[in-house]
C-alpha cells in the first residue's frame, strides 16, 4: 500500500520543522495547492491520509540494498544478529557521536505527527453517493481513528529509540516564532500515548481485525490490500508493547545515569523504579488476548496428518503468507522482489551475492533439539568431529555429509534461520545434485571476493524455498513484513508476569506454548523429567525468557531493543555487542578443528564501540544547538 502511493505523495512536507515551506501535497500533480484545497478534494486528502502511513519502520530488513535510515536496514545488524562485508557496519565498530549519529526517526515522525495533525483538523466527509472518490462519514472516522493511532505509534517510534521526547498535541504552525519545545518526561510521555490508544479503543471506529474466517488463511487479495490499516488489533498490541517498554528497567529507574536529567526548569525526565507499571503491562497483555481469543488470533502452526505440529512447516509458513498469528503487518517489505533473496544467497548459486552473515553468537544462541542450551549439563552439544545432519529445508530432506558437529541435534528455529557451511540448499541445483554451502579458501562463498558474509553464516529466515534464479523456477514471492505477531506478545507477558511474581504457573504456560510451535520440550517436560528445572526461580526463568526471545525473533529486528530496555549490554556476555564472532574464513575445511589454519575455528570478525551512553540514541545535535530548551541523552 505504501509502495502504491510513493509516486503520489510528496513524502518530506516539511523540510525540517524549524524552517519550512507551505505544506504541499504532491510536486507531480499539486504543487500550489492550499490546505483548502486538499481537503475539499477527496482523492488529495486520502494521498495526504496515505502518506502518513511512511511512519511506519521495517524492523526486519537489514543489508546494503536498502537504504540506511532509522526506518530500515539497520536495526538488525545494529544489534550484532548480522555482519555485512566489506567495512563492516562502520556506525558500530567506529562509534558515533551526538552530531554522527545516522539512523535518525526524529525528523520524518515530527513531520508526519504535524501532517497528522493538520489531517484531523480538517478531513470532512467529501462527494456524493455517486462520486468515485467519495468520503463517507464511515470512512473519515475511520481515517480519524487511523490518523489517532499513527501519532501514538510515530510517538512510541521515537521513545524506544530516544526515551521522552517533545509532545505536540497540535499541528503547530511553522511560521510562528515560538518553535522551541522541551521535553516531556518518561511519564507524561507515556501516558499521552496511552490516551491517544484509549481514545481509539474508545471510538470503535477501527475493524476489530482483519480476518474474516478464522479457520481460513493465505495471502488473499483482502488481506493484501488492507494489511497495513490498523484495527483494533494492532492498536491493543501497541498499548500492551508501549507498557512492557515503560515497565522495562531503561525506563523505568534503572538507568542511573538518566536520574540525573532533566529540564532547564529542573523537572526530571526520568522517574525511579515504579512496579506498578509491569501490573498496567500485564493487564495490557491480558487485554489484548482476551481479543485475540474473541476474533481468532492463534499461534500459527501446520499440522501433519496426526494433528501434530509439524515445526519445520510451521516456522517456515509463518513468513510467507499472511496468518492468524499477525497482529499487523505491512506490505513494504524489502523480501518482496528479488533483491533480498539475491543478497542472502552464496555467491555460486547462480545469482547470489552473499555478503550478509549471521554472527556466531546467534548461532551459540539457539538451543539443542532436546530444548536445552548448549552450555546445559547433558546438552549433548559438542565440536568434536563431523557428523551427517538432516537439512529439514531442503526440499528431499537431504543428508548431509560431514557437517561440524556444532551444527547437529539443534533446534528447528536453528535450521530454519541459518545457512552454514555443508548444508544443502532449499533445492539441490539442477545438474549439481551434491551442492552444499562453502565459505572456506577455495569455496563458493569464501571471502577471496568482497562479496562474502565474514562469518561463514548465511541467513535463511524469510527466504521462499521455491525460489531458484535459473530456469522456470519460482523467483519473487511476496510476503508480508510483520510488525506485531502473537508470538513476540506471548514471550512479553512471561516476561511481564516473571517480573511481578515468579511463581505464577502462566509464565511457564506461556513460555512453552512459543516452544511447543517450535518444537522443542517445554519447561513442565524438562522439569518432569528431571533435565531442567528452572521454575519459580525469578533469575533462571528472567534468562531463559530472554533468550526465547533472542531465538523466536532472531532477524526481526527486536533484539536491538531489547537488550537495551534489559540493560544487558554492559554485563551480560550473551547480550555483549562488543565483539562478533563468527568461523574462520581465512581457513580451509580440511584442516583440524580449532588449528589456526582451519575454518572450524572461532575467530573475532569486528570488534565494536560500545559505552554506556548507547543504551538511549541521541538526539539529533542539530536539534540541540537550534533549542534553548531541548535537553541532549544522558552521557551524549
Amino acid at each position: 500500500m505504501i509502495n502504491k502511493f510513493k509516486n503520489c505523495i510528496f513524502l518530506a512536507l516539511l523540510i525540517c520543522f524549524i524552517s519550512c515551506e507551505f505544506l504541499d501535497v504532491s510536486k507531480e500533480t499539486a504543487e500550489d495547492l492550499t490546505l483548502e484545497e486538499v481537503f475539499t478534494n477527496a482523492d488529495y486528502a486520502r494521498r495526504w491520509h496515505a502518506g502518513l502511513f511512511n511512519c511506519i519502520t521495517e524492523y526486519s530488513s537489514t543489508g546494503k540494498a536498502q537504504q540506511y535510515d532509522g526506518f530500515s536496514g539497520v536495526w538488525v545488524t545494529m544489534s550484532g544478529e548480522t555482519t555485512i562485508s566489506g567495512a563492516g557496519f562502520n556506525e558500530m565498530i567506529s562509534g558515533f557521536t551526538a552530531s554522527t549519529a545516522p539512523f535518525h526517526r526524529w525528523q520524518r515522525l515530527y513531520q508526519i505527527i504535524r501532517d497528522a495533525n493538520i489531517f484531523l483538523d480538517n478531513i470532512v466527509p467529501l462527494g456524493g453517493i455517486s462520486d468515485r472518490q467519495q468520503l463517507t462519514e464511515l470512512d473519515v472516522q475511520r481515517m480519524k481513528a487511523e490518523a489517532k493511532f499513527l501519532i501514538a505509534y510515530s510517538y512510541f517510534s521515537l521513545f524506544e529509540l530516544y526515551g521522552p521526547i517533545p509532545i505536540l498535541k497540535e499541528a503547530i504552525d511553522p511560521e510562528q516564532s515560538e518553535l522551541d519545545f522541551e521535553r516531556a518526561s518518561v511519564d507524561e510521555t507515556i501516558q499521552y500515548i496511552d490516551e491517544l490508544l484509549a481514545e481509539v479503543i474508545k471510538s470503535d471506529d477501527l475493524p476489530k481485525t482483519l480476518i474474516s474466517n478464522p479457520n481460513s488463511s493465505g495471502n488473499n487479495k483482502y488481506r493484501l490490500s488492507e494489511m497495513v490499516r490498523p484495527t483494533l488489533t494492532a492498536v491493543l498490541a501497541l498499548r500492551a508493547k508501549l507498557w512492557v517498554y515503560a515497565a522495562s528497567p531503561l525506563f523505568n529507574g534503572e538507568y542511573s545515569e538518566s536520574l540525573q536529567v532533566e529540564n532547564n526548569d529542573g523537572k526530571k525526565l526520568f522517574s525511579s523504579r515504579d512496579p506498578s507499571k509491569w501490573v498496567k503491562a500485564k493487564t495490557c497483555l491480558e487485554d489484548l488476548f482476551a481479543h485475540c481469543d474473541n476474533y481468532g488470533h492463534k499461534l500459527f502452526t501446520v499440522t501433519d496428518q496426526d494433528g501434530n505440529i509439524d515445526p519445520h512447516a510451521s516456522l517456515y509458513e509463518l513468513f510467507q503468507n499472511y496468518n492468524d498469528e499477525i497482529l499487523w503487518a505491512t506490505g513494504k517489505s524489502y523480501w518482496n522482489g528479488p533483491a533480498m533473496e539475491q543478497n542472502t544467497n552464496p555467491r555460486d548459486l547462480y545469482v547470489g551475492y552473499g555478503y550478509l552473515g549471521v554472527s556466531q553468537q546467534s548461532v551459540d544462541a539457539f538451543f539443542m533439539e532436546n530444548g536445552l542450551t548448549i552450555d546445559d549439563q547433558n546438552s549433548g552439544y559438542n565440536e568434536d568431529g563431523f557428523v551427517e545432519v538432516v537439512n529439514p529445508m531442503n526440499e528431499d530432506w537431504r543428508v548431509d555429509k560431514n557437517v561440524f558437529s556444532m551444527y547437529s541435534n539443534r533446534e528447528p528455529r536453528f535450521y530454519a534461520s541459518v545457512g552454514y557451511q555443508g548444508k544443502s540448499w532449499h533445492i539441490q541445483p539442477p545438474g549439481r545434485p551434491d551442492y552444499t554451502l562453502g565459505f572456506a579458501i577455495g569455496e563458493g562463498s569464501s571471502n577471496e571476493a568482497s562479496d562474502n558474509p565474514r562469518t561463514g553464516y548465511l541467513p535463511v529466515k524469510f527466504k521462499n524455498r521455491q525460489i531458484l534464479f535459473t530456469g522456470d523456477y519460482l523467483k519473487n514471492w511476496a510476503r508480508p513484513s510483520i510488525l506485531f505477531r502473537l508470538a513476540d506478545f506471548y514471550l512479553y507477558y512471561a516476561e511481564v508476569c516473571n517480573e511481578i511474581d515468579p511463581t505464577d504457573p502462566k509464565i511457564i504456560e506461556f513460555l512453552d506454548k512459543v516452544r511447543e510451535r517450535a518444537g522443542i520440550p517445554g519447561y513442565h517436560q524438562l522439569a518432569e523429567e528431571g533435565v531442567k528445572d528452572i521454575i519459580g526461580d525469578q533469575i533462571l526463568q528472567r534468562d531463559m525468557i530472554r533468550k526465547e526471545r533472542k531465538n523466536e525473533l532472531f532477524l526481526e529486528g527486536q533484539y536491538f531493543f531489547d537488550e537495551r530496555r534489559w540493560l544487558t549490554i554492559d554485563h551480560d556476555p550473551d547480550h555483549s555487542q562488543k565483539v562478533i564472532y563468527g568461523m574462520n574464513m581465512n581457513g580451509h575445511n580440511n584442516e583440524n578443528i580449532g588449528e589456526s589454519n582451519s575454518f572450524y575455528t572461532r575467530t573475532i570478525v569486528e570488534k565494536r564501540a560500545w559505552r554506556r551512553a548507547m543504551y538511549l540514541y541521541p538526539i539529533p545535535q542539530g536539534e540541540i544547538q537550534k533549542s534553548n530548551l531541548l535537553i541532549q541523552n544522558p552521557l551524549w
